[in-house]
């Protein structure tokens, strides 16, 4: 079939009516979209993800969301000592506004750092009001947002009377490993955009770190206490054994010695070796990695000693006995430090 040239013109009159229809339709619609709060939150969201530090100034008030989280942050810690005397806290709240200026430059060097590199490692400390130096990384340990993982936009909320709107944040925060949706409120801006300007319940977020860090320790220390007091009460009873015969005076005495050896290579070494696996095999808790490194450098000091005086009672050489000596003084007072800082650790927690 022929079409006429009269038929020809319609229907390519038809079609660019469509196509100016439709791109008229996109047009309107990117333009109302980009004025909503899901864009600005997706914006912030790519900005972060292609290090554009700009883009993300763009969409987030950068001074009162930090000032926000800052405030909501010494306003948990400080809650959180409830053992305090009411005028102690309203001492603490007079120290923590001292603090708050170099706490709100070390959240935004920690920002900066992550926005640009993908990690909240600040590059440098901070000083106080004072001129002292404030260590960042453990600013940021405190904040919890070093181990924070995106998940999602939970839902949007407009409030268009007051030009404002809530929307909820799906987090993982992994070191707890304990879900969380901040709640974020934007504003709408003079020319339309829509820009985030606070998280409102930062405070609760740090609630739930520190009950989580809580109950995370209060696991690793009813772990670990029971791999120790089991190696306690078998390792006393065989070095009571051990030092009964040294008693006895068997030194002198070849075939006792090698029964000594025997004795520490088939019974000691490996009940020590058998605790040193079991405590490397224990989740450990950021606060509590100090007390678990002393424990396995004081079980590695007297798997040292055992092997070393083994090995005396075979070549008597006294270098290797001073060897042994010496490993067994660092196990005994890595033992001690343990035992201080684990003393520590539980009265915190009370």
């Amino acid at each position: 079939m022929v079409l006429s040239a009269q038929t020809k013109l319609k229907i390519f009159i038809v079609a660019l009516v469509v196509v100016i229809i439709g791109i008229g339709g996109c047009i309107a619609y990117f333009n109302f979209y980009v004025k909503t709060p899901e864009y600005t939150l997706k914006a912030v969201q790519e900005a972060v993800e292609t290090h554009d530090i700009d883009e993300f100034n763009k969409y987030v008030n950068r001074d009162t969301v930090v000032a926000g989280v800052t405030n909501n942050m010494l306003d948990a810690i400080i809650a959180s000592q409830n053992n305090l005397p009411e005028e102690a806290k309203i001492a603490m709240n007079s120290l923590a506004t001292m603090f708050k200026a170099p706490l709100v430059a070390s959240l935004n060097d920690g920002l900066n750092t992550f926005i640009k590199t993908g990690s909240w490692e600040a590059t440098e400390d901070v000083k106080d009001s004072q001129g002292a130096m404030i260590n960042s990384k453990m600013i940021l340990d405190q904040t919890g947002l070093m181990d924070l993982t995106y998940l999602g936009i939970d839902y949007v909320n407009i409030d268009e009377e007051n030009g404002t709107a809530q929307a909820g944040i799906r987090t993982q925060q992994n070191e707890i490993n304990q879900p969380f949706v901040f709640q974020v409120t934007l504003e709408e801006q003079p020319d339309g955009y829509w820009k985030v300007v606070s998280v409102d319940n930062f405070a609760d977020f740090i609630k739930l770190l520190q009950d989580g860090r809580k109950a995370y320790i209060e696991e690793y220390l009813n772990k670990t206490a029971t791999v120790l007091n089991d190696k306690e009460k078998t390792l006393t009873e065989n070095e009571a054994k051990l030092d009964a015969s040294l008693k006895m005076g068997v030194l002198g005495d070849e075939k006792s010695r090698m029964e000594l050896k025997s004795t520490i290579e088939s019974t000691i070494l490996p009940q020590l070796k058998d605790v040193q696996a079991n405590l490397q095999e224990v989740d450990v808790p950021k606060a509590a990695e100090t007390l678990h490194n002393l424990r396995l450098k004081a079980c590695e000091s007297k798997i040292a000693y055992y092997e070393n005086y083994a090995k005396w009672l075979e070549n008597k050489d006294i270098k290797t006995l001073r060897e042994a000596t010496d490993n067994m003084k660092k196990a005994k007072t890595m033992e001690h430090e343990a035992e201080l800082l684990t003393n520590r650790i539980q009265g915190q927690l009370s």
